[in-house]
């Protein structure tokens, strides 16, 4: 079947622990690595159009950027989206597109955009050329594309709320990747998670690598920073299949204790001030999503607190995300 039109959309994510580890070869070193996260509806979404020539135009409204090309075969990658032309590269499509994207998370947010988007652009081109690769060897392809363009190993676990949504337990082991959907009542974990944008953006490669660089080097204080951070990933499990929030929000402090102290950069001026803020009005724990310097940052509370948090949140210039738990993952709309 062929397609003239292709939209797609793919859910971005909340980490709750065990990130970094997920990075290959990081988690052989620690066994029973395991990552812990959600997708929510802020959505990176891809429309793809057949032209009627060879032409390969590419628009990121929300980036604001726009790039063209003759052909295909004149298609370069010195440029920020990259992402893009290096997936119209290996999907090989017969005749010209016109390519629009889009991602509702802010820029540099920690909530994985860049790889909801590369899912959804992925599955739209996987649909638009007929390629028919399994959902699995896309989250592979996608992965490894992105590792391309930013130069640096990349993590296993944003791919899978994008593609599955959810709540899930990535399990990382000699086996390879293996992916546990949790279904629990995820109102009540909307109702205790406040999502904030710290107003700074951040590159979660720079953070990231610096981390992988000393722990393949041999720090000694990295290695026992990441295993605690598995320790903490472990403890969470339970407390998440049995609803256990009081222990949830301990774990979630925990395991941000454990993340400040892998690097000096993941943390900043401007998160600890939001933190201390969130605290003062019910915050029970808080962590930075993704490897930190700045982007989003959860805060943990009871839910008769939620509001108080986020008028709090507020009243610092800081910006409040409105969110809800995606079940559906990736979709062609």
């Amino acid at each position: 079947m062929s397609y003239q039109l292709v939209e797609s959309q793919a859910p971005t994510r909340i980490d709750l622990c065990g990130g970094t580890i997920d990075i290959w070869p990081l988690y052989l070193f620690h066994e029973s690595a395991t990552t812990i996260n959600l997708a929510i509806n802020l959505y990176a979404k891809t429309r793809i159009e057949l032209r009627n020539d060879s032409r390969i135009i590419i628009e990121s409204i929300d980036l604001k950027k726009k790039l063209s090309f003759d052909s295909i075969k004149d298609i370069r990658h010195n440029h920020s989206l990259s992402l893009i032309t290096r997936s119209i590269n290996f999907f090989k499509p017969k005749s010209g597109l016109y390519i629009e994207t889009d991602c509702e998370s802010p820029s540099g947010a920690g909530l994985a955009g860049s790889s909801a988007l590369n899912i959804s652009l992925c599955f739209a081109l996987n649909k638009l050329t007929n390629s028919k690769y399994s959902r699995k060897k896309i989250i592979t392809i996608a992965k490894n594309i992105e590792a391309q363009v930013i130069n640096i190993p990349t993590g296993e676990q944003d791919y899978y709320p994008a593609m599955f949504g959810g709540l899930h337990f990535i399990k990382l082991s000699i086996e390879g990747v293996k992916s546990e959907r949790v279904n629990i009542d995820y109102k009540e974990l909307e109702k205790r998670i406040t999502l904030c944008y710290s107003g700074s953006s951040r590159n979660s490669g720079i953070n990231n690598w610096e981390i992988f660089k000393r722990r393949i080097d041999g720090s000694k204080k990295i290695l026992k920073n990441l295993e605690s951070i598995r320790k903490t990933a472990n403890k969470m499990k339970p407390a998440v299949i049995n609803s256990d929030f009081k222990m949830l929000g301990r774990l979630i402090g925990e395991e941000w204790r454990n993340r400040k102290n892998l690097w000096k950069g993941v943390s900043t001026p401007q998160i600890e001030r939001l933190i201390t803020v969130a605290e003062k009005h019910g915050a029970i724990s808080a962590k930075v999503c993704g490897a930190g310097g700045g982007g989003c940052v959860i805060f943990f509370s009871e839910p008769y607190r939620q509001e108080d948090i986020k008028n709090a949140l507020k009243k610092t210039g800081a910006r409040v995300l409105n969110y809800r738990i995606d079940t559906s993952g990736v979709k062609i709309k």
